[in-house]
């Protein structure tokens, strides 16, 4: 130990009494901080500072006048008076022309550009054939791609809130040019207008009738899902057959429904779960009906009962092939417009059908076993082979039904519910909702759906609004069919509504209510662990890549009879002091000179120290067993340990190879064990990544202190031989 203290004395000793080793020592010091500082500081809130980014907004719209009474009007001039006053983007006013032409020279980050027949369809409510007018959305996709990786998320949020602006936005114009029209056919007496409205309503009524109809066959296909995946899931969990990615099926809907696209495209994706689990379930079956035939002479009851329930729940998958079938020959009776619906419905239902009574035979297969095997008569043997055929018969069955639904019908479904979505957003985009139904629709799916039973829930209710509003829409339609003064009256009641009301539902009718769960204030503090993670292992390299990790001559002449673990561990004291220093100041300025949230900033510092011993640890054993090409090694884990640690996105987004690796690499560790600190500790999570990051202390002090010397002679060949070259 005195050889040891002695190296880490002189090393001291030696930068006290050198003003520029000091001043190098300083710099290793501070240097890693402003790396991460100035990131952080960087990444702190950009969603919030979506007011510089530059959006052109053009129209074309030459507006609308009509030929039977003095009205005429240019939404689009309307429009963009109205976002003169929004603060949220920084609104270019051009032209159409300049307006693309900033997009591709990135001058703009997007443009909305407004036809010129925009008014002229927009109010084609009041025509005979009502149009869905358009806006042409320009973005340059080029500028996204260069974008820094913290902002890659920007786009699409960015969009989100560009749509929901710009789309409330026009209907306040629209329902107050609206109520322009209806209050001059007031006066006129003209009652055209009327009689147009009225037809389009009850079109209107009807279609969103048929889309009820068709939702809530979603929701019942939804249920025949949740009917399925109950059972396979639960017996692959009781056989122990169940892999986490069969026995996740349950949790895919957790993330919240905030659309109609997003529920619907919900049940055809859990319909996939389902007909993929139902393999699986039928191999766990057959697995345990050996076992209940193989215990048959020791224990007959127990080998009945445990038949019986295999066969209750073969029962209860036959019973969701049943909703299913049913819920896609109403979905097929509801697509008429739709004939590759139709077909792909057609086809599948045969092969379900056909899956079912296969696995009916099987199910009345097994409880014939089972009480052939109470009265004794029952040969094992032949049972076994009998009902194996069975169950093959019927897994051949469940796959082909997979098959077909994947191949032909999923995709299929996938476009009619995007086709749903655009109906009820075209009928809502041109007259928005009826009396006070807005505030009962905002009420009933102003939650989150979580889990299968919420998504069906959620299709379910959505039915039953579409239909509300269906009925709402025919009865306002027969109203003004009539002669008397009620259709005037309800088209005044309507339009009186409060417009802003209306517009602001009709920019986002489905809201999303967000519970956080260890919640963060802002995006910086969310991405401090990555950066400060890669901040303290820049320190460490770069100590490598300055200082000499070796001890000098003069120095060992001053030790007593100097062993190699001895100066290994003598010189790394110092860098280990340094990494302390440099992480301390690093979790420090975080917490003081940026202000991160951190709900145990203690342990926070703490944390940042011990990745900082860890880290100096492996870096020093590579650079001291490797020379230069171990400083090369630092380097590319670094590179790895950025791409693959889920430090910017989620691990699950990375390709393969990084969601094997990233267990394996430091990062991880460093950084979960900071967002415990950060946002809250649950569990022993946070000791428990302490303990991983430790356990990368055993390879480099292995490598550090036995592997090296072996390692240090091959190294110095290669050197050796590079060096012959004179290039390198």
């Amino acid at each position: 130990m005195k050889n040891i203290f002695l190296i880490l004395k002189n090393d001291l000793m030696k930068i006290q009494k050198n003003v520029i080793a000091m001043i190098v020592i300083m710099g290793i010091t501070v240097i890693p901080t402003l790396y991460a500082w100035f990131n952080i500081s960087a990444s702190w809130d950009p969603y919030g500072n979506t007011g510089a980014l530059k959006l052109a907004v053009a129209s074309d719209d030459k507006g609308y006048e009509s030929d039977l009474i003095a009205v005429k009007i240019n939404m689009g001039d309307q429009i963009l008076s109205s976002l003169h006053k929004n603060s949220q983007f920084n609104w270019v006013f051009t032209d159409s022309k300049d307006a693309q032409k900033g997009v591709k020279s990135g001058e703009y980050y997007a443009a909305i550009v407004i036809p010129e027949d925009f008014s002229q369809k927009m109010m084609s409510v009041f025509s005979s054939e009502a149009e869905h007018p358009d806006l042409t959305y320009y973005e340059n996709e080029k500028e996204n791609a260069i974008a820094p990786i913290i902002t890659g998320k920007g786009a699409t949020a960015v969009q989100k809130q560009i749509n929901q602006t710009f789309i409330e936005t026009i209907a306040q114009t629209a329902l107050d040019a609206f109520q322009t029209v209806d209050s001059i056919a007031k006066k006129t007496g003209d009652d055209s207008l009327i009689n147009n409205m009225s037809s389009n309503l009850n079109q209107m009524g009807s279609d969103l009738g048929t889309v009820a109809a068709t939702v809530q066959s979603f929701s019942d296909m939804t249920n025949s899902a949740v009917t399925m995946l109950n059972t396979t899931t639960e017996f692959l969990q009781e056989t122990g057959s169940g892999t986490k990615t069969s026995l996740n099926s349950l949790k895919n809907s957790d993330s919240g429904i905030d659309s109609l696209t997003a529920a619907l495209s919900g049940t055809t994706s859990t319909i996939s779960d389902a007909l993929a689990q139902n393999a699986s379930f039928y191999t766990a079956v057959s697995d345990t009906i050996d076992k209940a035939l193989s215990s048959y002479n020791s224990d007959a009851q127990a080998a009945a009962n445990a038949l019986s329930s295999v066969s209750s729940r073969v029962q209860n998958v036959i019973d969701g092939y049943n909703q299913l079938s049913a819920a896609l020959s109403a979905i097929a009776d509801a697509s008429s417009d739709y004939p590759e619906i139709q077909n792909a419905v057609n086809g599948i239902n045969q092969q379900i059908q056909l899956a079912i009574e296969r696995q009916t035979a099987l199910r009345d297969k097994i409880n014939g076993a089972a009480t052939s095997i109470t009265t004794a008569t029952a040969n094992a043997t032949t049972l076994k082979s009998e009902l194996d055929s069975l169950i093959s018969e019927a897994t051949s069955s469940v796959k082909a039904v997979e098959t077909t639904y994947e191949q032909n019908v999923k995709g299929n479904l996938d476009n009619l519910s995007n086709s749903l979505s655009s109906t009820t957003g075209s009928v809502s985009s041109m007259l928005g909702s009826l009396d006070s139904s807005i505030e009962n629709i905002a009420n009933v799916t102003g939650s989150a759906s979580s889990g299968l039973t919420g998504l069906q829930t959620a299709l379910t209710n959505s039915a039953a609004l579409l239909k509300e509003s269906s009925e709402k829409l025919t009865a306002v339609a027969t109203k003004l069919s009539t002669d008397d003064s009620e259709g005037m009256a309800a088209v005044t009641n309507l339009l009186s509504e409060d417009s802003e009301t209306i517009s602001s539902f009709l920019s986002s009718p489905v809201k999303l209510d967000e519970k956080k769960i260890y919640p963060i204030e802002n995006y910086g503090s969310a991405m401090t662990p990555f950066y400060s993670t890669l901040a303290i292992w820049v320190g460490a390299v770069v100590m490598a890549a300055m200082l000499k990790v070796t001890v000098a001559d003069s120095t060992k002449k001053k030790l007593f009879h100097p062993k190699e673990y001895q100066l290994y561990i003598g010189r790394i004291l110092l860098l280990i002091i340094i990494g302390f220093m440099q992480s301390a100041l690093i979790c420090l300025g975080d917490l003081f000179f940026l202000g991160i949230q951190c709900k145990h900033p203690v342990m926070f510092v703490l944390t940042g120290m011990f990745t900082s011993f860890v880290y100096v640890n492996l870096i020093y054993a590579l650079t001291v067993s490797f020379g230069d090409i171990g400083k090369a090694i630092a380097v590319v884990l670094m590179v790895m340990q950025v791409a693959g640690s889920g430090g910017t996105f989620p691990i699950q987004c990375a390709p393969k190879f990084f969601q094997v690796v990233y267990p394996l690499l430091p990062f991880t560790h460093s950084m979960n064990a900071m967002r415990e600190c950060i946002a809250g500790f649950y569990g022993t999570t946070y000791a428990t990544e302490l303990g991983k990051l430790a356990i990368f202390l055993a390879p480099s002090l292995l490598l550090g202190l036995l592997l090296r010397k072996p390692i240090i002679k091959m190294n110095a060949a290669f050197m050796e031989k590079l060096e012959s070259t004179h290039l390198i």
